[in-house]
């Protein structure tokens, strides 16, 4: 018996598989399964890599996507097909990192843009300072341990303290989570915000 297998690719990253032979559907339903693969089935590392944003306005293709944890904004827009000819380049920052969860928005050129929304492009250095903390409200164990003597366990009670007790008010806040009192508080204080 003679297998022809042809594969083609689309879109940089999706493949199409055809099969001819008489085994043709379950060489497809395995090729389709395989990728398929649910978050679930992925590897922990893996899932913990990526994020998922929601981009809207001039982009061709607006929507939810996941993305790799490094991503910049610039990514997401190309993924999303790339921004329409009414795009204000000049008032977003395609170079600005993606945060899990967050909502990005590319205004269009003379549109005023009322929402608030701490992802899109701010216009003095300062803000620019505050969207390089870590905001203790929204980020993961994995971003919560980029701070100084925060590791899995600390990490994870932040984010149940969270769970269980609604954001935090104010950055002291932090204190009531166990494992970090005064000292370590003190080594933190200026890398984290609230929103």
């Amino acid at each position: 018996m003679i297998i022809i297998i042809v594969i083609a690719f689309k879109n940089n990253s999706q493949r199409e598989v055809h099969v001819i032979s008489s085994e043709k559907e379950s060489l497809q339903e395995k090729v389709q399964s395989e990728q398929e693969t649910s978050e679930y089935d992925r590897e922990p590392e893996e899932v913990a890599a990526r994020i998922k944003v929601y981009v809207s306005g001039e982009v061709k293709n607006y929507g939810v996507i996941e993305m790799s944890r490094d991503a910049r904004l610039v990514d997401a827009v190309e993924k999303l097909g790339g921004l329409t000819e009414y795009a204000d380049v000049n008032r977003v920052n395609l170079a600005q990192r993606l945060e899990d969860g967050g909502h990005y928005i590319v205004p269009k050129i003379g549109e005023n843009i009322d929402v608030q929304n701490e992802y899109q492009m701010q216009s003095n250095g300062a803000n620019d300072e505050d969207n390089a903390k870590i905001d203790i409200n929204t980020a993961d164990a994995i971003r919560l341990k980029e701070l100084p003597g925060i590791g899995d366990a600390i990490a994870q009670r932040i984010i149940e303290y969270r769970e269980q007790n609604g954001k935090f008010k104010s950055i002291d806040q932090i204190k009531n989570v166990s494992g970090i009192g005064d000292k370590k508080f003190e080594g933190i204080r200026d890398m984290i915000r609230v929103e």
